[in-house]
This record gives structure tokens, C-alpha cells and sequence, in this order.
């Protein structure tokens, strides 16, 4: 799971002014999606994903990768992921190389890959 090793950078006023985006619980893409504001995805996407915020829901699902400022994931990512900061909730399913300035992990969270820290 290769992957570049520098890290997502967003202006702060892109991330405050853009509006949330939610991929709902019944919705598949499948494709890229890219978004200047939060996005939440509470559905599946086969693809890449990037954004300044992004939460992954109980219920989402990325395969792909997974391009963020912050990332909050409950549900499951396979591929790769590359976030400044990384919280993986008590239900996150991770099958994925993570690169990150920092990263925590919850009790019951599952992590399978390489994590290594962007300093």
C-alpha cells in the first residue's frame, strides 16, 4: 500500500467556510470524490477520497484512499490513508497503511497495517 509521504494541507478558511457533504447510508460511488469542506460518509465508496474533514460513520465504508486534514473514522477503511490527525472510534475496521502527525486508537478499534508518523 504505497503512498506519498507528505501530508494534506487545506487553508483554514476553505475548511471553515465550505459547507458539510454526507454520503448517506444507501448511496455506493464509485469513483474519486474531493470536497473543500467536512464530509461525512455514512455510505460506501469505492475510490479515493479527500477532503479537510472527513468522518467515516459507523455505517461507511472507504475502499480506496483516504486524502484529510482530520480524520474520525467508526466505520471501516481499506487502502491507504494520509491525515495530519487521525482518531479511530471504538468500531473503526482499518485494513490500511496510515500516515500521520498524530493518531489515536480506541479500545475495540481494529488496526491492520503500517502506521508511521510524519514529523
Amino acid at each position: 500500500m504505497a503512498q506519498s509521504k507528505e501530508l494534506p494541507i487545506w487553508p483554514e478558511a476553505a475548511r471553515a467556510s465550505a459547507r458539510r457533504s454526507i454520503v448517506a447510508a444507501d448511496l455506493v460511488i464509485e469513483g474519486d470524490v474531493t470536497s473543500a469542506g467536512a464530509f461525512d460518509i455514512e455510505g460506501r465508496i469505492v475510490g479515493s477520497v479527500q477532503a479537510p474533514q472527513v468522518v467515516v460513520a459507523a455505517t461507511g465504508r472507504v475502499e480506496g484512499s483516504v486524502i484529510a486534514n482530520d480524520l474520525t473514522v467508526l466505520g471501516s477503511i481499506s487502502g491507504s490513508v494520509s491525515a495530519r490527525n487521525v482518531q479511530l472510534g471504538t468500531s473503526a475496521v482499518v485494513h490500511a497503511d496510515v500516515l500521520h502527525e498524530r493518531i489515536a486508537i480506541e479500545a475495540g478499534a481494529e488496526m491492520e497495517g503500517l502506521l508511521q508518523r510524519h514529523r
